[in-house]
């Protein structure tokens, strides 16, 4: 036990494969969030814009409102997806900088911890640049639908 907790002290060198193995994990988690966070805008905009396209052709205004439950579900996936992403970098930096200092155990090894905080980074992933203009454009879209669809049945 006592030569475990020895190995467990040691700082670990950064060109050993089990350090350089977790940081790739991190990057894999990043990639996986990042991938996740385009899917959120690769299904919003034709499934919106798809709901949009029948309710005007049909001049069915009520169906317009339908589109916000998509557009919204997707923008806060998008946003968490972005948040997770931002905190697994975090994460990945202190472990880098824990490498790069020299101090990385082997304690360290696979704890692929997230970091920083949940509300502050989900805010920030809100009013991303990454976010928030996609499903800005989708809801001024659904605005001018349903002012098309609505005027377009008082003239009927």
């Amino acid at each position: 036990m006592a030569e475990l907790q020895s190995n467990e002290a040691v700082a670990l060198s950064p060109n050993d494969s089990a350090v350089i193995k977790t940081l790739e994990m991190y990057q894999a988690i990043i990639t996986r969030m990042a991938g996740n966070s385009a899917a959120c805008k690769q299904w919003c905009i034709p499934l919106v814009t798809v709901i949009l396209a029948f309710a005007v052709k049909e001049s069915k205004a009520q169906l317009i409102p339908l589109t916000l439950i998509p557009l919204l579900i997707c923008y806060l996936l998008d946003a968490y997806y972005l948040m997770l992403e931002n905190r697994f970098r975090a994460g990945f930096q202190k472990a880098a900088a824990k490498v790069a200092e020299g101090t990385f155990k082997q304690q360290d090894l696979f704890q692929l911890l997230p970091a920083g905080s949940r509300r502050g980074l989900f805010w920030k992933a809100c009013t991303s640049p990454a976010t928030w203009p996609v499903y800005l454009g989708s809801l001024a879209l659904l605005l001018t639908s349903f002012k098309l669809t609505v005027g377009s049945c008082w003239h009927v």
